[in-house]
This record gives C-alpha cells, structure tokens and sequence, in this order.
C-alpha cells in the first residue's frame, strides 16, 4: 500500500510543477501611488512596493501586476504615456524597476508591468512628429480630413463618440486633419494599420523583457484598428443614456477582426521573444461579450474575465451568479484557462459593491474556483471604498474611492505614509482593518485569505467544476482534484437558508470539515458537518468545507513524507 501512495504523492507534485504558472497563480494588482511611501511625499512609489513584496509572498501571491509606472503628464491618471521606457519620478527610475524585478525573483515571483498600446500622451514624441509629417511617423496614428465645413468650423469624419464623452475626432491646426482619439483627446490613437507602430510597440516590450519583467497586462484591447471606411456607427434606437458612446452600436471601432490579428501577432512576438526558458505572458483587458472576449485567448495571452464584475450586483442572486460562472466555463476552449476577476482601479471594492459582510465569500470564491485568480491589493483584508471630500478628488471619472492607500497598521495614514497629507484620504476605519491587526487576528479577512491561498494548491491543474444553488439565494460549488475535495457555499440572502448538501451533490462525504468560515459564519475551523442533515447558513455568510480536516491533512501529509524517508533510506545502497 506505501508505494502507490508514494507514486500518487510523486505524480502530485511532479504535476503541479509542470502546470505553466500563468494558469495557476494569484495575481495581485498593486496601484502604485497607494501601496506604499518609502519617501514621505504622501504618493506611493517603487521602493514603496519594494519594501513589502515579504508580505506578499508571504500571503501566497504568485504575479503582481502594477498599474501604469511610466512618464506621463499625468491627465489620465498615467494611462496618458509620453515615454514607454521612462517612470514617471513620482514613482521612481528605471533603476528602481530593475531593482524590484530582482526582489521579486528572489522570492520566487513574477511581475506584470501595465502596456497601453492604444493611445500615447499628445505628448509623446511620435505625436509631434506625426503632427509634422517628420521621421517617417505620418501614420503613426489615426488621421483623417473633415467631412467638410460648417462655414469655417470642421465637421468630424464620422460620428463616433469617445468613451469619455464627446466627440472622438479632434481637429488639429497643424496638421489641418483630425485625429482619432477613443479616450481623451489628450490621447490620440496608435494606428495598428502601420506595421511600424506594431513593431514599436514590440520593441517596447522587449525594453522591459529585457530587464526580466515577465509579462504585461495590456490595457483597453478592443479599440486598437477601427474601420477604414470610417463609416458612422448605427445609433440605439431610443437610446438616453449620459454617456452617448453608450447610446452607438460599435460594429465599427470595437473588437474588429484586424484588431484580433494585431493581438495575434503580439502573441507571436512573445514565442519569438523567449522560448519555453522563461515564458512570458500577457493578461488582456477587454470590457466585450463574452464571445468576443474568449476569441483573445491565445498561446500566451488570456483575456481577464470580468463577467462577474460586469453582471453581478448587489441585488442579484445566487441563480444568477450560477449562470454568470456557468456560461463563462462553458464558452472557453479547452486549450484556455480560466481566470476570475471581481475588482479592480476602474470598479468599487467588493465590499463596498455587495457589502462587507460577503468579503470572505468572495475571497473565498476566486481563490477556489479553477484556474488563475486576480486581487485588488486591500481587498485581502476587506478594504472599502473611501468617501473622498470634493476638494480631495484628483480623477474626474470618479474612480478615487477603490484607490485610496493601502492600510497597513493603525498607526499614522494606515502605516502607508509618514507625510502630512497623502495624495488621497486614507479610510478612516484603519484602525480596525489593517495589514497588522489582521495578522494577529486568527478569524481576520487576512488569516481566511491565507488559508484559501493554501488549500488552492491542492487543485492547480484541474478543471473540475461543479456548480449548484438551493433556491434562490444560496450558491455552492465543488472542487475534486484526486483525494482532494472542497466545498464553498454562499448565503446571498439576509435570511438564515438551510440546505441539504446530498440533493445537489453525488458522492458527497457523510462528514465535511469547515475549512475556512466567514467572518459572520458563526463556525469554526474545523467544525464537523453532518452531510445527512440540513446545513444551516448565516444571513450573507460563506463556508469552506474540506472532505478532511486540516488536522487529518497535516497528519497525513506527515505520515507520507516520514514513509517516504523511511522507504527512500531502508532500501538504499550504501556500497
């Protein structure tokens, strides 16, 4: 009997080495100006960051991705880039980048820089240039002749709207056309129909490649070739909406088949770069249907799923949730991988958009449903949206709540800043969710990330997936990898729902173990579950439920390795 279970322990973990590492890590985005201050400026910078990658390796983080580092004049927020290959000095140097790309290496993990490939600064040298018709960069961007004149005032080529209101066609003086911008207009638009852009960008990539970056997150991937025609765009009938790019249907700027063919050959680009050594990777943003979104999946590229982000809302439930995660596994090619997104710099903290109290759910839900999983720093140990005075604010799109600092202790501006003032308000409940607190909280949002973190590892690799509801509200899946097998169930409602287990799942264990409890579970770890009775869910609660207990899985797990040592040395050869 001990051979086989040497066999299987062996085939475990030859596998798990063997699973590419985009498909399995955590991914941690860190939004720079609010991690950390190593400078007392009040902005987070590199060696901010530098000084806390201990923390997240110690919490499980695999990849951390930051948000854009480079020179900008800063009208976006950074998403308005003047030099690809510079850092903004709010942040830092190139130097700085190097260094924290070794930190991060020491420990073992990767790093994501962000890539806008759509749109530069209006600053950016290759705009003024295009401006003048000078070094070869005319068609760097998207350019074109009015549509004729309203006695002297231009009319715009077309009626596309930019996604931040307006107009997306600026007329410029010098060069007396104009020029398309999806964004701000202080963002015009790369002209991916030029070979020459594609390979900029290319080269960009291999800049930072180069100094051992491992991968991009690339922003905003549906907008990169519009129509060459410049035909109008067909308006929504009745459509009110605030924004008008909303109120037009984008068959002519958005996920256009040239634009696929350009992601097609950064995706190339990064087999070409790098081989099978040290693959690297990108994760895609693309706001798209479902159908469009899944066609970016490619041999090194995976598009972000941010179908529960999109769909699901406070007042949804669980059967809506089922469908969402559903028809997500359903549609993906079974050479992809899934991936699961619930916050992020553009969208409010979970906490803040469903409630706190389902923090732990939601933790508990990305970190075990199968494949690679994305954290919004903060959200670990349950962060909220900050209430921001109108004299504070800095973005005008309204985005500064969910990016506040990071809280660290309940010492001065959460332990991110020793300045006076930080460049946004701090969270005033700092003092009780913080970074330190939560370490030495045994029931804290911390603690219940770390042992999801943990626990996951028994899955990587696998797929396997089943999903179910009890009425309407409570939501619960199933993972089996081997003798491993984990339960997660969800209380959407604000009612007590009590479920039978056995009516929804086949074969399931007469006994089940809380593994990991919400914090308004009201269970313990370890509590047994009696399978053939009803279970009881707490009002908006969440429970991890273990085929073993963590005790049963630490003797185990000991009792293995103490016969694997036994066996390795009673049958070895000494002569």
């Amino acid at each position: 009997m001990i051979l086989p279970a040497l066999i299987c322990l062996f085939l475990h973990l030859a596998n798990a080495d063997d699973i590419p590492w985009w498909k399995s890590n955590v991914l941690y985005q860190v939004y720079p100006r609010s991690f950390a201050d190593s400078d007392g400026d009040g902005n987070g910078d590199i060696k901010g960051i530098i000084q806390h990658v201990q923390y997240l390796h110690d919490i499980g983080i695999g990849t951390i991705w930051l948000s854009p580092i480079y020179a900008s004049p800063w009208k976006d927020m950074g998403y308005d880039i003047s030099d690809y290959r510079q850092v903004n000095p709010l942040y830092g140097t190139v130097a700085d980048v190097e260094a924290l790309i070794k930190e991060i290496h020491k420990f073992g993990m990767k790093i994501f820089l962000d890539l806008v490939p759509n749109h530069t600064s209006d600053e950016h040298p290759w705009f003024n240039a295009s401006r003048y018709k000078v070094d070869g960069k005319d068609d760097y961007y998207v350019w074109k002749d009015p549509k004729g004149w309203d006695g002297s005032k231009p009319l715009p080529p077309s009626n596309w709207m930019s996604i931040f209101g307006g107009s997306a066609w600026t007329y410029d003086d010098v060069r007396k056309q104009f020029y398309l911008h999806q964004f701000g207009s202080y963002q015009p638009d790369l002209n991916y129909r030029n070979k020459q852009v594609v390979n900029e960008m290319q080269q960009v990539m291999k800049f930072w490649f180069d100094k051992g970056l491992d991968g991009f997150r690339v922003d905003a991937i549906p907008y990169y070739v519009e129509d060459a025609e410049f035909r109008d765009e067909e308006r929504k009938p009745n459509c009110h909406l605030p924004l008008e790019a909303d109120c037009l249907i984008h068959n002519y700027t958005e996920n256009l088949p040239e634009t696929y063919e350009v992601m097609r050959e950064f995706d190339d680009f990064l087999k070409q770069y790098d081989g099978t050594e040290n693959p690297k990777y990108f994760f895609l943003e693309a706001y798209a249907t479902l159908e469009q979104t899944v066609k970016y999946n490619m041999p090194h590229s995976s598009a972000f799923n941010f179908e529960v982000i999109q769909k699901f809302h406070k007042d949804n439930n669980a059967t809506e949730l089922k469908s969402i995660i559903d028809a997500y596994m359903a549609i993906l090619p079974n050479e992809t991988w899934p991936n699961w997104v619930v916050g992020n710099h553009d969208n409010s903290r979970i906490g803040s958009k469903l409630g706190p109290e389902l923090v732990d759910g939601f933790n508990m839900m990305i970190l075990m449903l199968p494949g690679a999983s994305v954290t919004y720093y903060g959200e670990e140990i349950g962060m909220l949206d900050t209430y921001v005075r109108p004299s504070r604010l800095v973005d005008d799109t309204g985005r500064d709540p969910e990016r506040t600092p990071m809280q660290w202790s309940n010492k001065k501006n959460a332990g991110f800043s020793n300045a006076s003032t930080t460049w946004l308000p701090v969270n005033p409940n700092y003092y009780k969710i913080n970074v330190e607190d939560e370490l030495k909280t045994e029931n804290s949002h911390l603690n219940k990330y770390k042992r999801l973190v943990e626990v996951r590892k028994n899955f990587i690799g696998s797929k396997d997936l089943v999903t179910a509801t009890f009425g309407d509200w409570v939501f619960a899946f199933k993972r089996k990898n081997g003798n491993h097998e984990y339960y997660v169930i969800i209380n959407f409602n604000d009612i007590e729902e009590s479920v039978d287990l056995k009516s929804q799942f086949d074969k399931i264990p007469g006994t089940l173990y809380v593994h990991t409890p919400s914090q308004n579970a009201l269970y313990n770890v370890g509590d047994k579950v009696d399978t053939s009775a009803k279970l009881t869910i707490h009002p908006r609660s969440a429970l991890g439920l273990s085929a073993a207990s963590s005790t049963s899985l630490t003797v185990s797990l000991g009792i293995i390795i103490g016969t694997l040592w036994l066996f390795i040395f009673s049958n070895r050869n000494f002569s």
